[in-house]
This record gives C-alpha cells, structure tokens and sequence, in this order.
C-alpha cells in the first residue's frame, strides 16, 4: 500500500514539474522584457522542486534514509496547490472549455488536494529539523515570490504607457498649370523604451469650407456643440469637411523599435478651382505592446468585405463600411496566460464608410477569424495593452495656394 501511495506521489509530482517548466520556459527564454524572463524562470524553479520532491517521495514512502524528504514533499505539494489553484483562478476569469491544458489543471489540482491530506495525515512537518524555521522561511519566500510575481507579470506592464507618435505635416506647395501640388510628410516614431506594433494607421487629408454661425446660436444652440464635443464658435457653425485623401502610414503588423522612426511622403494634386477655404491633416495609430502581447507570424491579408458575402453583412446599421481586414495569431505576453486560454486571433482592418467621405481603422481579439473586425471587444483589447492613439495633424488655408504663380514647381 505505501509503494502504491508513493506511485501516485512520484507520478503527480512529476506531472506539474512537466506543466511547470514547460509552462515557465516559453517566458524564461522568449519574454522580451527581463520582468518576464524573471517570472519563467520562478516557474521553471518550481517545477525543478518537483522534479526533486519525486525522489524525496521515494525515501520517504521507503526507508527515509534522508532527513529532509519529509521538508521537500511538503514544500513541494504545497507549491502544487498554489500553482494549480492559480490556474484555474485565471481560467475562470474566461471560463473557456476548450482550454488544452484545463484537464491537467484539474487533475493535478485535486491530486495536490490529497496530498496535502495525505501528508497531513501523516504528520511530515515531525520530521522536519527546525519545523519552525522551516515554516517561518518558508512563508517569508513564498511571500516574496508571490509578490514579485503580481508585480513583474501584471504591475509593470500595466502603469507603462506606450509612447508612440504620428503626425502628417504639409510642404512647400507648388503651381503648374491649373493644378496645386501640396507634399505632406508622414511620420510614425516610437520615442519610448517598449518595443510596438503598429496595428493599423491611417491619416487623412481633409478639404474644410466655413460656414456662418447658425441663426439659431443665441438661443442656446451652442448645447448642441457642446454635447458633440465641438468647439464653441459665434461667427462660425461646424466646418463642411470632405475627404480629398486618405490612406495607411505603414502596413498593419509593422513592428517599431525604441527610436526607430518611419517617414513617408505623398504628394497631393489639388485644382485650384476646389471650393475649400482650409486643407486639415490628421493620422491615427493603433498600438500593441510587444511586453504584453506577440504576434508570433505577424498580421497577413484576411480579405475584402466586398468580395465576401459574410463579411458585407457585419455591421450594426447598413449601409456597411468597406473594410480591408488582417489576421494573425496573438499571445498574450505572459505565458501563464497564454496556458489558461484558447488560441486568440488578432484582427485589424482599414474602412472606408460607405458615402466614401471618411475613413478609420479598428482592431478586435478574438477566438475565431473573421473577415470583418468591427464592433471590438474593449475588454480583449484593454487586456491585451491595444491602445488607440491620436497623431498630430496640421491646417493651411488654401486660398494663399491658389495665388502661387504657375510654373514654380520642378520640371
């Protein structure tokens, strides 16, 4: 009977010295912060103890030749407990039953549950020389381990902001003929120290008329402004805006390290003859931190919403956007995460609304691939560190271009 009992001793503890370093390893060679390696390392540390805690069990079910068997088993079932109740802890925040590795949670979870009774029962902490300074140093590090773990895993990568930045500035314009040519520069730089993903980008080119203040402002009408979160002007009512330009800064996926800026320029042909009184730019970003998400073979091309019937139909109010979509596979940056959850797709897209006179982008997380990625999951994409960040833009009036003199731009 006791070999028996030492059997399903040996065989527990081997398996969640498997789950654990298997788990810890992913993050302990492949994290790319030092906070994440530091956390794989821990959990490969303490599957090392169970890997140990096997041959203790050994000697303690037989001749218990070594004094300490009964201090590394203890110390070992109770890790084991932790561990595994910590799991299916994140498990339930999802409560996703297709999780690969759930069986195992389970299973070593209740086998933890009799050791720990079976180890009581027996009375192990008897054997232990100095049990009061055993549970006093034990406490105290798995205090600290605990505690180091919350902070390097959930702490850090959350009070971190991203620091990525985009803007579009215009050029020295110029006239040939009836036509005006406005360069505008693009620019996405990272100028913080976290490594990012550009999800999507998108800026836009805008042909702004003025118009009059209402009839209507003096009597209140300005509430209306201020619930669009609009400025408030007397003489002037909301800018007409029509869309002259719009496109991608960079390809979506597009991975930007500490310092690394990517400029782009797109020369804009006007004729002089537009009715717009101002020319106004504006770009939009978003981001994914490399800390707390992977995109292990990056973003490729999904499709097209108007070359798939499934796809034209996602959206809550027809008529439907046209949409560019992109798909890739995403890790959350933890490991331990990742081990607790089905596999996640990440979707990006480039839209164009349906009257063709603006465009957007959007990002969703989700366990399935889709052709459309609207209507976003905020919950997916606050957990995943996707942030959505507006660039600089910059406003010219456009009747001084018109005055330029013919003939002045390169040949």
């Amino acid at each position: 009977m006791r070999y028996a009992t030492g059997a399903v001793l040996v065989a527990g503890l081997l398996g969640c010295a498997v789950l654990l370093i298997g788990i810890g390893q992913v993050d302990a060679l492949g994290s790319p912060n030092f906070a994440g390696r530091v956390t794989g390392m821990l959990f490969m540390a303490a599957g090392g103890i169970q890997g140990l805690a096997a041959f203790a069990a050994l000697d303690h079910v037989g001749k218990r030749e070594w004094p300490y068997s009964g201090v590394v088993l203890l110390a070992a079932v109770v890790i084991s407990l932790a561990a595994n109740s910590f799991f299916l802890l994140l498990w339930f925040e999802e409560s996703e039953y297709g999780t690969p590795l759930l069986p195992a949670f389970v299973a070593l979870w209740l086998w933890s549950l009799w050791a720990a009774w079976y180890l009581f029962r027996e009375k192990v902490w008897q054997g232990i020389p100095h049990p009061k300074g055993f549970a006093i140093g034990f406490l105290v590090t798995t205090s600290l381990t605990a505690a180091n773990l919350a902070h390097t895993s959930w702490f850090q990568p959350s009070v971190a902001g991203v620091t990525i930045e985009s803007s579009a500035k215009f050029g020295k314009a110029y006239v040939q003929g009836d036509d005006i040519y406005l360069p505008v520069t693009l620019t996405v730089k990272n100028t913080g120290s976290t490594p990012t993903y550009v999800l999507g980008s998108v800026y836009w080119l805008m042909g702004q008329r003025i118009r009059p203040s209402r009839p209507d402002w003096l009597g209140r009408g300005w509430e209306r402004d201020l619930e669009a979160a609009d400025d408030v002007d007397i003489y002037t009512d909301r800018p007409l805006n029509t869309l002259v330009r719009t496109g991608e800064i960079i390809g979506a996926g597009t991975y930007v390290n500490p310092g690394r800026q990517f400029t782009d320029q797109k020369l804009i042909r006007l004729p002089r003859s537009a009715p717009f009184d101002a020319l106004k730019t504006d770009t939009k970003i978003l981001t994914l931190r490399k800390d707390q998400a992977r995109i292990p073979f990056g973003l490729r091309l999904n499709g097209f919403s108007w070359a798939s019937a499934e796809g034209a139909q996602k959206c809550d109010e027809p008529p439907c956007p046209s949409l560019v979509s992109y798909v890739g596979e995403i890790e959350h940056g933890s490991n331990v995460i990742n081990a607790t959850r089905k596999q996640r797709f990440l979707l990006s897209a480039w839209m164009m609304e349906a009257d063709g006179n603006n465009s957007d982008i959007s990002a969703g997380v989700r366990p399935r691939r889709e052709v459309a990625a609207v209507n976003s999951e905020w919950r997916s994409l606050s957990s995943y560190g996707i942030e959505q960040i507006k660039g600089g833009g910059d406003v010219i009036l456009f009747h001084p271009l018109t005055s330029i003199p013919s003939g002045t731009g390169p040949k």
